[in-house]
C-alpha cells in the first residue's frame, strides 16, 4: 500500500460555491465571485494548503458552451485569482455527462461522484487526501468527497438535502463561503494542537 502524501488541499466546486450559479453564457465570459469568496480563499496559507478548483461542467457535453469559451474562462478565472494573489494550483474540470452530446457524451470517472479529480490531484502534488477537503454544493461533491476520504463541507442549507440524489451527510454545513472556510480552519487548527 502506497504511503499517504504529505500536502492537504481544499478543493472548490465552481458555480454556487465561490462563484454565482450560471444562468447565461455571460457567466462563462467574467467570472463572478460570491459575496466573501475571494477573502475566504485568501484565508488559507498556501505553504499549508493546496487550493484546487475541482468542478463538473456539462455545459460543454449539453451544447450551451463551446470548448475553447470554457477554455478562455478557466484562463480568466486564474488571471482574476492571481490579481488577487490567490495561487490555485490547479483546475480540474470534467466536461463530460453521460446524457451529453456527440464525444462528450461518456461516463467518466472524472465527473463527481466519482473520484478521479482527487486521485489525479493527490499523484500529482503529493496530497493526503485524508487531511483535505472538499468544499460543494451537491450532493454528488459530497459523496465523491466521502468516497475520496475527504473532509466534505457543504455551502448551503442542509435542508436542501431532502431533494439531493444521494443520501449523504457533510462534516461540516453553513450558508456563508467565509464562514464555512473558517470553521475548516479552526478545525484544522485544533488538530495541530
Amino acid at each position: 500500500m502506497a504511503r499517504p502524501g504529505t500536502n492537504q488541499a481544499i478543493f472548490f466546486e465552481l458555480h454556487g460555491v465561490l462563484l454565482h450559479p450560471y444562468t447565461d453564457r455571460e457567466d462563462y465570459v467574467v467570472p463572478r465571485f460570491v459575496d466573501g469568496a475571494l477573502t475566504a480563499l485568501s484565508r488559507f496559507d498556501p505553504e499549508r494548503f493546496h487550493l484546487f478548483l475541482a468542478s463538473n461542467q456539462c455545459d460543454v457535453a449539453f451544447g450551451k458552451l463551446r470548448e475553447r469559451d470554457f477554455n478562455r474562462f478557466q484562463e480568466a478565472l486564474q488571471a482574476k485569482l492571481q490579481e488577487e494573489g490567490i495561487p490555485i494550483r490547479k483546475i480540474y474540470a470534467c466536461l463530460y455527462h453521460p446524457k451529453g452530446k456527440g464525444r462528450w457524451k461518456k461516463e467518466s470517472v472524472f465527473r463527481k461522484p466519482n473520484i478521479g479529480m482527487f486521485k489525479m490531484a493527490e499523484q500529482e502534488f503529493d496530497l493526503n487526501l485524508r487531511r483535505s477537503w472538499v468544499v460543494g454544493r451537491e450532493s454528488a461533491d459530497i459523496l465523491a468527497g466521502d468516497r475520496a476520504g475527504l473532509g466534505t463541507a457543504l455551502i448551503g442549507d442542509e435542508n436542501e438535502r431532502r431533494s439531493w440524489e444521494y443520501d449523504v451527510k457533510p462534516h461540516i454545513c453553513s450558508g456563508d463561503i467565509l464562514d464555512l472556510c473558517e470553521r475548516i480552519l479552526s478545525f484544522e487548527t485544533a488538530m495541530l494542537h
